[in-house]
């Protein structure tokens, strides 16, 4: 179709050129003789018609000569003048010398039929390129009046890349039109033919005056309160905030790949990139079987993606949530073979069951995420949060000491400090039970103890967009409620450190940052679903729920606490301990829930874990759990 196109517009520039060569000679004479003398009667033109043919098959010779019916005359441009230029002046040229030869018409004539011909032939030529360029600009001021116009915050490296990506891809739909920039002295220029208006103080009047759409962050030092002051800004003025590529994409000026994203709570919550030990982790899990329990939860699975990126031989999924473990069974089957990754289905309090699998596969490394870890539903269950998090993970320990692994690393919580409830007790005694298998075994046994992750099952985040989503309220515990937060990857990354820098019997702490008050969270995240808090979703306060603290601390006053290598890890050596006691107290535990004598559970925890503070935690003695509160 294309060469039909093309033929067929050649064909039509020759029709136009004969007739151009003909009115030409016809005209030329005509002015020449003058149209009212008796030349032109009739006859005239007719004793001249040789001469015409001439001048309409020289013209067109030429003009195949300078390949002049090749040319895309609609994307024309100077080289395409000039040849259809210099094929008129050839033409010319041998016409001339024709009436040098034959004498038939003067000399005079043949310089007006030139005139003439370059006339016509290039105007229809220019005509197709006047009406292309119209079109082209008809069309791109329909397309740029769909267009969201675009405020570009910071014109660095990153903004002018961004720019520059804008530009050469139209199917964005966005039209950039000024620049906002803290750098005083890039105020009043240009950075690729668009203004910089001024600083951040300016960004509500730009949205205003250039009627932008959208504002996009491409800057690498935007903090957590410059990122808050501009999400009010543009919340202010009803324009939503994007950012371009990821911090550290920017940071790398690595902008190829880079895209324009919606602004999350990661970005508000932000906190230096983790700088990991590549080579120690490479050499801590490459090559190597890997066991993970609760490898389909939220941490676990995050787990099993870094360990089988960094390497790991074979990886061992083992988790008793089924569905779970389709998804994760999904997601590495589009990655990896098969035979790099195994999956597992069973419970951690089923004995029998993991020394099947540790005998069948030996695992080297295990990494125990599995756990009951809500703490309103295990202050309802208590005897079940002591079963699972406490004596499964005996289970596990004692399985993969059997198996003579060489790493169990127990993934714990900041809740097990002077726990309020009795989930952080149960993960309390799971620490103290790994420190004493530590004691007696070659298997090098440790735990990480960290606070809460952003997006993962059952975390505040979720829920809270679940309850935006419903239009409000959203309902948080307490207005002085204190959190630490750190992304799922980043945990996982320090956990991987960890593992391999654990000798045995240590706990090792991550560095969560500074906590965030819960309501500065809910009111970040109703601003990033474009809403203003208190005003369009309401914010409740419910009062602390059964177990909870207001703050959350991540070490025991007895625990000697020392930093590593890695400056977001540290180690919490334990204070002396009755190991004899500590064995009698779990085993008197044990015997405990098998009876179902919950007073007598409950008496040997606050033995175990002196620094329990629960008034009493609700049982689950054939009653019906009460519906409690959800809020945060």
């Amino acid at each position: 179709m294309r060469v039909f196109h093309k033929m067929l517009s050649a064909v039509l520039y020759v029709v136009w050129d004969v007739a151009a060569a003909a009115a030409a000679v016809v005209i030329g004479l005509g002015l020449r003789f003058g149209f009212d003398n008796a030349a032109l009667k009739p006859g005239f033109y007719a004793s001249r018609a040789e001469f015409i043919l001439l001048a309409v098959v020289v013209l067109l010779l030429c003009n195949v000569l300078f390949r002049c019916y090749n040319d895309v005359w609609s994307r024309s441009g100077l080289p395409e003048y000039l040849r259809q230029i210099g094929s008129v002046a050839t033409s010319t040229a041998i016409l001339l010398l024709c009436a040098a030869i034959f004498q038939f018409v003067p000399f005079e004539i043949l310089i007006i039929i030139a005139m003439l011909e370059l006339i016509f032939v290039l105007t229809v030529r220019a005509s197709v390129r006047v009406a292309t360029w119209l079109q082209t600009r008809v069309r791109s001021i329909r397309i740029r009046s769909r267009m969201t116009r675009v405020v570009i915050y910071g014109a660095g490296e990153a903004g002018t890349n961004l720019l520059h990506k804008l530009a050469n891809n139209p199917e964005e739909h966005r039209l950039p039109v000024c620049f906002i920039d803290d750098n005083q002295g890039m105020w009043g220029k240009k950075v690729g033919g668009l203004p910089v208006v001024g600083g951040r103080d300016r960004l509500g009047e730009a949205i205003r005056t250039y009627n932008a759409g959208e504002v996009i962050l491409a800057i690498s030092s935007a903090g957590h309160d410059m990122l808050k002051e501009l999400l009010i800004i543009c919340h202010g003025m009803h324009c939503p905030l994007r950012r371009f590529g990821t911090i550290d994409e920017v940071n790398e000026s690595s902008f190829s790949n880079a895209k324009i994203s919606d602004l999350n709570l990661e970005d508000l919550l932000k906190r230096d990139s983790v700088q990991l030990n590549m080579r120690a982790v490479q050499d801590f899990v490459a090559g190597k079987t890997v066991l993970v329990t609760g490898g389909a939860g939220s941490i676990g699975s995050e787990i099993c993606r870094q360990v089988l990126a960094f390497g790991a031989r074979r990886l061992l999924v083992f988790d008793i949530f089924e569905n779970g473990l389709y998804e994760i069974n999904n997601e590495l089957g589009a990655l990896y073979p098969a035979e790099r990754y195994r999956l597992l289905l069973g419970s951690i309090r089923d004995a029998a069951r993991l020394e099947e699998v540790f005998a069948r596969y030996r695992p080297e490394v295990v990494f125990h995420a599995a756990a009951h870890k809500h703490v309103p539903m295990m202050e309802y269950n208590p005897m079940e949060a002591l079963k699972n998090n406490v004596f499964g993970t005996l289970n596990v320990a004692k399985a993969a000491i059997d198996a003579h692994a060489e790493k169990f690393i127990l993934i714990s919580t900041d809740k097990a400090v002077n726990p309020a409830n009795i989930m952080g007790a149960s993960k309390r005694i799971a620490e103290l039970c790994v420190q004493l298998l530590n004691r007696e075994s070659r298997t090098e046994l440790a735990a990480v103890r960290f606070g809460n992750v952003l997006g993962s099952s059952g975390s505040v985040v979720p829920f809270f967009k679940k309850q935006i989503e419903r239009g409000g309220p959203v309902t948080v515990t307490h207005p002085k409620m204190r959190r630490y937060f750190m992304t799922i990857p980043e945990a996982v990354q320090l956990v991987l450190e960890a593992g391999a820098m654990a000798r045995g019997g240590e706990i090792f702490v991550l560095d969560m940052g500074e906590p965030v008050l819960i309501y500065d969270l809910a009111c970040d995240l109703i601003r990033l679903s474009g809403y203003e808090p208190d005003k369009d979703i309401r914010i409740e306060f419910t009062g602390l729920r059964p177990g909870e603290k207001l703050f959350e601390e991540i070490s025991l006053a007895e625990e000697d606490v020392s930093k590593t290598p890695n400056d977001k890890i540290y180690i919490c050596r334990p204070g002396g301990f009755d190991e004899q006691r500590i064995r009698e107290l779990v085993e008197l535990l044990r015997g405990y829930l098998k009876k179902g004598d919950d007073a007598g559970a409950f008496a040997c925890v606050r033995a175990l874990v002196p620094t329990f503070k629960s008034a009493g935690a609700p049982c689950d003695c054939g009653k019906e759990a009460p519906t409690w509160n959800t809020s945060a």
